[in-house]
């Protein structure tokens, strides 16, 4: 692989991480449970972490376009659709596709990045950290 630009595997690293929280968060839930989170702990942890991957993956698109069309593997414009969403039509948000995500294209989006960031044998089975 041709040596990244430092500020690439940052913002790699940033959805990566942020990725595996989102997995961590929701280990133990249900989408009822998520959806029927009454305080919103939960829901907020979730859309947080989201609006981070979907925000490095817009300064991906913005500033590093070559390495971007180099790699359309790495969904980083669903990535950004889906931060402006949340963002965007907060008092709105469809949380059962919020939970559909969670489970369908986080363990891609986990798997088409981990090339390109440090993966330890322990990131691999473990779904640490929690936020």
């Amino acid at each position: 692989m041709k040596e990244l630009d430092i500020r690439i595997i940052e913002l790699l690293d940033d959805i990566y991480t942020s990725s595996k929280m989102i997995l961590a968060r929701l280990k133990n839930e249900t989408l009822e449970s998520f959806a029927s989170d009454a305080d919103n702990v939960i829901r907020d942890a979730v859309a947080y972490r989201f609006s981070i991957i979907g925000e490095a993956s817009s300064v991906l698109l913005k500033k590093y376009p070559d390495f971007c069309e180099q790699h359309p593997e790495i969904p980083l414009h669903q990535a950004r659709g889906m931060r402006n969403v949340l963002l965007h039509e907060y008092d709105g948000v469809d949380w059962e596709a919020v939970w559909d995500t969670s489970q369908e294209k986080i363990p891609q989006l986990l798997d088409s990045i981990a090339p390109y960031v440090s993966v330890n044998d322990e990131d691999k089975d473990d779904d640490t950290p929690t936020p």
